[in-house]
């Protein structure tokens, strides 16, 4: 969808329809000319005014970008000549203006609720229930983005864990991203991809950055992928292309939502910050770099934003925690040892799943009897998917067989695949 190009109700945010219908002489700044005095007042900062009418400030102007409500003194009428030929434009002269503080708008959500949002991002997947809404919640957190802190840009940074099957269908979900916040000249700015890669010289204020088993950069949140597969396509593309409009209108209004945290929750946000990196930062290895400088207020402000709130609550918090941590104790279950996740997706799933089992039930470098292994590991259908995946494993380095009857996983910090 083409930002400016939206004209029916279904793809205007709640703010836009606000502003269009229902405040008068009321917007965001946009200069005709460097000086500031002649300016539009648009609907919101992504959809020009469909009004032809312009503002001519005799008094300071506002700023750029700036939601005001302007005070007119006077209104007449030009007659005015374009290629379509001749149209009537409305000059207000403006003697003063007020700003506004845009959460106040949003008075009402539009079409979709979160639930239905949260709803909209399980399409592509089945699986237990329970998974699902935590990668459809972490996927939604990553489209409505996260306000800027103090001098810090905003934004959420996903690692997203697992093959390539299952990355397709988030990237599908994601599609409802204008394509304008896929250039670094936006102020909002989005990636989704399968290398990562440091994003620099952009002005954007808020960054959000999907990537697939990164290694190198810290992240905000993991998005594990593995206990999930992916429905045919026929199945929900066209339930999801019919929503398209209106989630990508939800997301507009959350973009525009700058939530605070209020100032006797500092404290309970710095605390909740402490006791999550004396509780995680020394639990072990986990496949990705995990930012905990500002996991929590970022996840906290992006799910405040998410449920339109205009002040941070505790159950924001809570809420945000708890599907990071539910997250994060998937991922250290995925990949229980040091060995390198995107080397370890590039195994087949059956190996994979066997790998993973036994290093979380038996651990590294210990001799395991063979027929205990055939007891405890009850999820291949028959005896020879098995042996297939214990030779795939002894291929790749990453267990041996010392003797007949047993294995031995490896530590394989310095294994390649």
């Amino acid at each position: 969808m083409i930002l400016k190009d939206r004209m029916y109700g279904h793809s205007l945010s709640a703010i836009e329809k606000e502003l269009i219908f229902y405040r008068e002489d009321t917007g965001f700044v946009r200069p005709i000319h460097s000086s500031g005095t002649v300016f539009y007042l648009d609907p919101s900062p992504f959809l020009q005014t469909p009004k032809r009418e312009v503002y001519i400030a005799h008094c300071a102007p506002p700023e750029k970008g700036t939601l005001v409500k302007a005070s007119v003194s006077a209104v007449h009428q030009d007659r005015m000549k374009d290629r379509d030929g001749f149209y009537t434009l409305v000059v207000k002269n403006v003697d003063a203006w007020s700003p506004i503080d845009p959460n106040t708008v949003l008075t009402k959500r539009g079409i979709l609720s979160p639930d239905e949002i949260h709803d909209y991002f399980t399409k592509p997947y089945q699986g237990e229930e329970e998974i699902v809404d935590s990668v459809a919640l972490c996927s939604a957190l990553y489209a409505v983005s996260s306000p800027p802190l103090h001098e810090e840009k905003g934004g959420v940074y996903a690692a997203i864990l697992g093959k390539k099957k299952p990355w397709l269908g988030f990237k599908k979900s994601l599609n409802i991203i204008p394509k304008e916040f896929r250039k670094t000249t936006s102020p909002f700015y989005y990636t989704i991809s399968e290398q990562e890669k440091n994003i620099e010289n952009t002005k954007a204020k808020e960054i959000n950055l999907a990537y697939l088993n990164p290694e190198r950069l810290a992240m905000h949140i993991p998005v594990v992928l593995d206990d999930v597969e992916i429905r045919s396509t026929k199945s929900y593309s066209l339930d999801m292309q019919s929503l398209n409009p209106m989630v990508t209108a939800f997301i507009l209004d959350s973009l525009i939502i700058k939530p605070q945290i209020p100032s006797n929750l500092e404290s309970y946000v710095t605390d909740t910050l402490y006791k999550i990196v004396d509780e995680f930062k020394g639990s072990g290895w986990v496949p990705y770099t995990q930012d905990f400088g500002s996991l929590v207020p970022r996840l906290s402000l992006s799910f405040a934003r998410y449920q339109a709130h205009l002040k941070l609550s505790k159950k924001d918090v809570t809420e945000a925690v708890d599907l990071w941590s539910d997250m994060y104790y998937r991922a250290k279950k995925v990949v229980s040892t040091q060995y390198s996740v995107s080397r370890l997706y590039r195994l087949d799933d059956k190996s994979r799943k066997l790998y993973i089992e036994l290093v979380d039930s038996y651990g590294l470098e210990i001799p395991i009897p063979l027929n205990e292994v055939r007891k405890q590991i009850t999820s291949f259908r028959n005896e020879s998917d098995f042996e297939e995946a214990l030779d795939t494993l002894n291929r790749h380095g990453l267990l041996i067989k010392p003797g007949h009857g047993s294995i031995k996983i490896l530590d394989n910090r310095s294994v390649k695949v």
